[in-house]
């Protein structure tokens, strides 16, 4: 996998730029682990802020622990490295090796790369788990406690407890076995579907720009109600045919589909629109608002599919039959240049337009169709010559799932070459910003790309991080969210030393003194004053 991404530039330019941060993200943490209770000190970076947003939240999913301990330990291997060039330059073999497997193409295929890995694996076995093995175990100790704190916390707690009775419910049955519930489906399309859509509302749509040698078209305000997504009746029929026959008789099958499809309604308020005709008659350039609407049944079809048989043209299926209706398609214009002209030939346009939009939908559906069924068939063809080569080289075969998606990735690919090769003298263009617009010297009225270039020019403006745009809208404080824990240090036991404001007989002035240790202590009282430093018997700086 990670070969195949190599190919791709893209992966290149990400990979690096997510190594960079995390190398810069590690030189960050010693000054995280330097900042004691969290507290943000002026003289550092604008990252401070984002730092320490970072680390409370992590401490407030932790219930409320303080992760000062993790970071005072991290920096601790930070300052061993600083002291020892043999630990320092092994992390830098390692930063080195991560580089050389995600990013040289092949290396992580390599012999080589497995006896890098195992050198380096000895070698910070050795530095890690003898040489600063108590280091690594203060570390490891650390996150194991901040991981049960995630587990101990309430809110985690709940969230997982509501998951686990989801899923429970979802697909186990009173004995807590595993069963199929299908009434579930009908949940899903009755109910939950429903009021997605519900809730949804409304999605607009970017700015549609189109350009050929004889037309220059802009749409825009186009919003979509979430209402009219649906059709107001589906139905599908299907008729299965099955002959056996032995001897002479031959045996025979045959599916067909009965698709009817009725209430496609639309109702587009204040669409903007620019037509400039170039050639012909009338040759007219306007510029309007219109209200489009398409009530009761609105856009209706029926499509018949059935089976394809070895006469047809067709490999896997075939359209028997297609019908389109278009009823109730009303146009109002609000504004216009040549409104009067409109109205005196809206009449005739709506007779003449109506029957172009049923026989057009008609070919597009039959087209795409019998497109889609000899895209699949190449696909097979594709997936079949994959078949052919591997019996020829099974070292390299590709297990069956990957020759079908690179059968289709290729003939899409194929496909979209086609198609340019084609529009070459057409342009249609989304446009988000006038900046994207092949048209940015045409505005429309009441336009969506006009305020989203407005506040993207306003996302540019400000110091450092911070940008007038986060000022937009206003929403008043949620009172249904419980309040947030407050992050103490917690005393725990670390490889015998109590973490917090703690101390025992065996843990004296931060240094450990050496011989047996039991643990885990849990003492309680003030803390006592400090001893004097040891300076006779062996000890072993923390």
């Amino acid at each position: 996998m990670v070969v195949e991404c190599q190919q791709h530039p893209d992966y290149n330019q990400a990979i690096s730029t997510l190594l960079d941060l995390a190398e810069q993200y590690g030189s960050h943490s010693k000054s995280i682990a330097a900042t004691g209770t969290g507290t943000v000190r002026e003289t550092r970076t604008h990252l401070a802020a984002a730092e320490a947003d970072l680390k409370t939240l992590i401490e407030r999913f932790a219930n409320g622990t303080s992760t000062d301990d993790l970071w005072s330990s991290i920096n601790t291997i930070y300052e061993d490295a600083d002291r020892d060039p043999e630990l320092k330059n092994w992390f830098k073999s390692i930063d080195g090796y991560i580089r050389k497997c995600l990013q040289q193409q092949g290396y992580i295929m390599d012999d080589a790369s497995n006896e890098e890995w195992h050198r380096l694996y000895d070698h910070g076995n050795y530095l890690l788990r003898e040489k600063y093995r108590a280091h690594t175990d203060r570390v490891v100790g650390e996150i194991k406690f901040l991981a049960d704190q995630f587990d101990q916390d309430p809110q985690n707690k709940a969230f997982a407890a509501s998951v686990e009775k989801l899923f429970d419910d979802l697909g186990t049955d009173a004995n807590g076995k595993a069963t199929f519930k299908p009434h579930l489906v009908k949940d899903l399309t009755d109910v939950i579907i429903p009021a997605a859509f519900e809730r949804i509302a409304y999605i607009p749509i970017p700015r549609i720009e189109y350009s050929d040698p004889e037309v220059d078209a802009v749409v825009e305000n186009l919003v979509l109600e979430s209402d009219n997504f649906m059709p107001n009746v589906l139905e599908i029929a299907s008729d299965n045919f099955f002959r056996w026959g032995r001897k002479k008789v031959a045996s025979k099958k045959r599916n067909s589909v009965d698709v009817k499809v009725t209430g496609i309604q639309m109702d587009l308020r204040d669409v903007s629109f620019y037509v400039k005709r170039k050639h012909g008659f009338p040759s007219i350039t306007d510029t309007g608002v219109a209200n489009i609407t398409m009530g009761g049944d609105g856009f209706c079809f029926r499509l018949k599919l059935s089976t394809a048989d070895d006469k047809d043209k067709q490999h896997f299926f075939k359209i028997d039959k297609v019908d389109v209706d278009v009823k109730n398609l009303k146009i109002k214009l609000v504004k216009s240049n040549h409104k009067i002209l409109f109205s005196l030939f809206k009449p005739l346009m709506l007779k003449v337009l109506r029957p172009v939009i049923q026989k057009t939908a008609e070919k597009q559906l039959k087209d795409q169709f019998n497109k889609f069924d000899q895209l699949l068939y190449q696909i097979k063809q594709e997936a079949d010559r994959a078949v052919d080569d591997a019996r020829r080289d099974p070292e390299n075969a590709p297990n069956i799932y990957n020759r079908y998606v690179t059968a289709a990735q290729k003939q899409v690919l194929q496909g979209k070459k086609k198609v340019e090769a084609v529009a070459a003298d057409k342009k249609v263009n989304m446009a988000v910003t006038k900046e994207d617009s092949i048209f940015p010297n045409i505005h429309l009225p009441g336009g969506i790309s006009s305020k989203a270039t407005e506040y993207k020019e306003l996302a540019r403006k400000g110091e450092m991080w911070e940008s007038p745009v986060f000022s937009i809208g206003a929403a008043s404080k949620s009172s249904d969210v419980p309040p947030a824990p407050e992050v103490i240090r917690k005393p725990h036991a670390i490889n015998g030393k109590t973490n917090g404001n703690y101390t025992n007989g065996n843990y004296t002035n931060g240094n450990y003194t050496n011989g047996p240790v039991t643990g885990p202590i849990t003492t309680t009282g003030p803390v006592a004053a400090p001893a004097p430093p040891v300076s006779t018997g062996n000890t072993v700086a923390f």
